[in-house]
């Protein structure tokens, strides 16, 4: 046997502990939570594959602590395994930044409250600071994971399925979800390629951080609880489904959306998920099997009575009394939504008896059939169970037997083979009613011990009836419920030859229109049974006058009708020709009720009602032709007679402009060319940029020292020495005035030293508008004047002020207008040969803004020799 390397061990170890990388996110989301951050940012590139950083506020490491923060097994969380008994934060052995070290290319940027500027670590694969330098960032801090599994090809494999990957994304963000509930206090930014794809805001509570995660859906559902037992000490408080609430809302396919907690950490116990079946009894019996509700519950015991230390990502707990904490949740649950329930069916059509809970009172069905309800509060919702019973029978709500035994002494339909009903159905000493299929069939398997009538559970209005037809009742009720003559009329217009044409009212109707609005005005919160009522009143109370005025408008309203349906009916076409349809007869008073919609119209009146008519084709202009006097000779003359080209535009002559296109035809030499003005305009802009744009530099909080270290040598510093400065203040301190350090945002002071320290240089100002500029672009400007012998401003930009530039330079060029003048156009080229070079004719990302476009002949014996080409080809 031989003892494995260090190498190996370590890389095994750390293959255990980081698996994926949601567990990199859940070690240093935790590692964040622990230093008391406030605000977490998880950035993934790839998936997190490529890299992966997350960035908090917290306390950061203490540079006396930054040697070993990477080492394994060194922590700041415990100092020995008694502490365990007491721990209060997530993290507690000391192993995931120095495991994802093993498996990853990693850089760490803190900085604490006591440090006057953020340091960059970078760490090798054993956890070891192999380089350091200052950073920009602000308190806190970040780690950065790049290539992540790099030397273990197998795992990163794994990842090359896109499905995977997503899946490793969702398990990210449901993490973050679950720190985000339980901190609500905590801000959390979820980006994925530059992408945000969750984030959540401080919030006061945990139904608001509830409500960012699931939405107000699923929270409207949700009702709060909250239960604390002495022996053992146990605090359960969260968000739980509504008894009675729509399952499709309070539960999922999945356990990802049932959130639990000990101790304030995220766990998954298998014990805790089985006592979902209290909520399962409320939920059909073939759903509640393949659902979890949704819910948030937190569970505080003693931190002695929890064993954290199980699994690699502290993700599955064990309880010392765990018996008795899911004994406290059961009975908590219990409480909400009562045992589990069983169904059975009942003995009539369209009824089911219920066992509920026997402490919630029941429901029992009168001899009308309605229910009568009562309920039992056990939270803020009304929990009510439902059976239903025999008229004048006391059942026990809780004993299968007493229900038997009273259902054997009801009245039950006729038995079959004269067997009586007492003794239909005795098997065992209990009284089970037995039911033959026939009196079943016909509907007489219970009888009302009052009326002797078989009991109907169900009522089937059948539609269609007249209103001559039932009872006065009846047709007092459906007066009152609103429903008059209107029900029947399918519309209140008619469609006569394609045309819409109103149907005339009644005197009523006239009369209700203008009445309703007073009548709501008395009484407002009136239901509409109540408003046809006083309106039917009103109208049967209206005086002869009354009536006959309505009477008068309602014939003024069918003979509007009638003409509008004889002036439809004779339409003429646009050929002329009277269309033949049949004439719709006139109507009258006293047939206007009668009238009734035609059942059906002729298949030529279909086709003539759906078709279209045809689309007139568009006839386009023939081609017109212009004869326009024309001569080479006069051409040639005046192609010899043209202006030189000015010097100034660089022996370019303008000829005209494109109106379709925005561009302008020029002339050089005897070619001609096409210009591009808006490419031209942005690579003047970015010249002048360069040359004269002065970044604003921002005072920094606390000012960078500089050493030959940052500066790159001791050559760049004496560089830096020699360049231009202001006069000294009274304080004796010099500030750099040249302008290749103004114009690039950088503002150095050189503080001259006592006769026991030496003079420094700092950085008290730097430009805030170049993302991630720092000392190393000063260090850049300094390599170009000593390597390249820059003297210029444009010579010394860096490379992130070169690119910031360009980005300007494009920005100012779109808000150019897109139609130029001819002056416009000639001052952008005269420009062009001062500023540009003869060989600088592309723009910023290398496309050129003057395009070839056809040679001019210089003689006629060209001009035939092109034209000749021009037709062999043609041929």
């Amino acid at each position: 046997m031989r003892q494995l390397p260090a190498d190996t061990v370590r890389l095994l170890s750390s293959s255990q502990i980081v698996t994926c990388v949601s567990n990199v996110v859940k070690e240093l989301v935790e590692n964040s939570l622990d230093a008391g951050a406030s605000s977490i940012e998880v950035k993934l590139e790839n998936f997190g594959l490529d890299r992966l950083e997350v960035r908090d506020n917290g306390s950061g490491i203490k540079a006396v602590d930054a040697p070993v923060m990477a080492l394994k097994h060194y922590t700041s969380k415990i100092c020995c395994h008694d502490d365990l008994e007491r721990l209060e934060t997530y993290g507690f052995r000391g192993e995931a930044l120095g495991s994802i070290c093993a498996v990853a290319e990693v850089t760490v940027t803190t900085k604490t409250v006591s440090d006057k500027f953020s340091t960059q670590y970078t760490l090798n694969h054993t956890g070891h600071i192999t380089s350091q330098k200052p950073s920009h960032l602000g308190q806190g801090t970040t780690v950065c994971v790049l290539k992540l599994f790099k030397n273990l090809p197998v795992r990163r494999q794994l990842y090359s399925n896109n499905k995977k990957c997503k899946e490793e994304l969702k398990k990210a963000q449901d993490l973050l979800m679950a720190y985000g509930i339980i901190k609500p206090e905590l801000r959390i930014l979820l980006t994925h390629n530059k992408a945000a794809v969750w984030q959540k805001a401080k919030v006061p509570d945990h139904r608001t951080a509830l409500m960012a995660v699931l939405g107000t859906a699923p929270m409207a559902n949700m009702v709060p609880l909250q239960h604390h037992q002495e022996e053992p000490e146990v605090t359960i408080e969260g968000y739980f489904p509504k008894r009675g609430s729509d399952y499709s809302l309070t539960s999922s396919s999945n356990c990802d959306r049932t959130f639990i907690f000990i101790n304030d950490r995220p766990v998954r116990h298998k014990e805790i998920l089985k006592v979902k079946t209290p909520y399962h009894s409320q939920v059909e019996r073939d759903v509640s099997q393949s659902r979890y509700p949704i819910l948030m519950m937190s569970i505080t015991v003693p931190a002695a009575s929890v064993d954290v230390n199980v699994t690699p990502d502290k993700t599955h707990v064990m309880l010392h009394n765990k018996d008795a904490v899911l004994l406290v949740v059961e009975t908590m649950l219990v409480s909400l939504y009562g045992p589990e329930s069983r169904t059975e069916p009942a003995f009539h059509s369209g009824a089911v008896a219920v066992v509920p809970d026997p402490s919630n009172c029941g429901s029992v069905l009168d001899d009308a059939g309605t229910a009568d309800t009562s309920s039992s509060s056990i939270s803020e919702d009304w929990v009510v169970d439902s059976i239903p019973r025999i008229p004048d029978l006391n059942l026990s709500l809780t004993d299968d037997d007493s229900i038997l035994d009273a259902l054997g002494t009801a009245d039950f339909g006729p038995a079959e083979d004269g067997e009586s009903p007492a003794n239909a159905g005795r098997t065992g000493g209990v009284d089970t009613p037995e039911i033959s299929a026939e009196s079943w069939s016909r509907g007489h398997g219970l009888l009302d011990p009052d009326s002797r009538e078989p009991l109907v559970p169900v009522k089937v209005c059948v539609p269609g009836a007249t209103e001559t037809e039932g009872t006065e009742c009846e047709k007092r009720e459906r007066m009152s419920s609103g429903v008059g003559d209107k029900a029947s009329k399918l519309t209140a217009y008619d469609l006569i030859s394609s045309c819409a044409v109103r149907r005339p009212l009644s005197a009523s109707a006239i009369f209700e229109q203008e009445a309703r609005a007073a009548v709501l005005r008395e009484n407002p919160t009136a239901s509409p049974r109540d408003i046809a009522a006083a309106l039917e009143e009103r109208w049967k109370n209206l005086g002869a006058e009354g009536r006959k005025k309505y009477e008068e408008k309602a014939e003024k309203e069918l003979n509007r009708y009638n003409l509008q349906s004889k002036k439809v009916s004779e339409r003429v076409t646009p050929a002329g020709e009277s269309e033949k349809q049949p004439k719709l007869p006139l109507l009258s008073s006293g047939s206007l009720l009668a009238q009734k919609r035609k059942a059906s119209f002729s298949q030529q009146q279909l086709d003539q009602l759906f078709s279209q008519p045809p689309k007139k084709k568009k006839t386009l202009p023939k081609n017109q032709s212009t004869l326009v006097p024309f001569s080479l000779e006069a051409l040639r003359r005046r192609l010899t007679t043209r202006p030189v080209p000015c010097s100034t535009l660089g022996g370019l002559e303008i000829v005209g402009r494109l109106s379709s296109h925005g561009a302008w035809l020029v002339l050089r030499s005897h070619t001609l060319m096409l210009l591009n003005p808006s490419l031209l305009e942005e690579a003047l802009l970015f010249n002048r940029l360069l040359e004269t744009n002065v970044l604003p530099a921002a005072s920094l909080c606390t000012p960078v020292q500089l050493t030959e270290g940052l500066l790159g040598g001791p050559e760049n510093t004496r560089v830096l020495c020699d360049m231009q400065k202001e006069t000294a203040d009274l304080s004796g301190a010099t500030y750099f005035s040249d302008p290749r350090l103004v114009a690039n945002g950088f503002r150095i002071r050189l503080t001259p030293g006592s006769p026991s320290t030496e003079s420094h240089l700092e950085v008290v100002g730097m430009a805030d508008c170049v993302p991630f500029f720092g000392v190393a672009d000063l260090r850049e400007i300094l390599t170009a004047i000593v390597k390249r012998n820059a003297a210029t401003v444009k010579d010394c930009r860096p490379l992130k002020v070169h690119s910031f530039l360009e980005g300007e330079a494009v920005r100012l060029a779109r808000q150019l207008p897109l139609r130029l003048s001819r002056e416009d156009v000639r001052d952008m080229l005269s420009r062009k040969e001062r500023q540009l070079s003869a060989r600088d004719e592309t723009c910023l990302h290398g496309r050129p803004f003057l395009h070839p476009l056809a040679d001019v002949p210089e003689t006629e014996q060209d001009a035939v020799d092109v034209l000749m080409c021009s037709s062999a080809e043609q041929n």
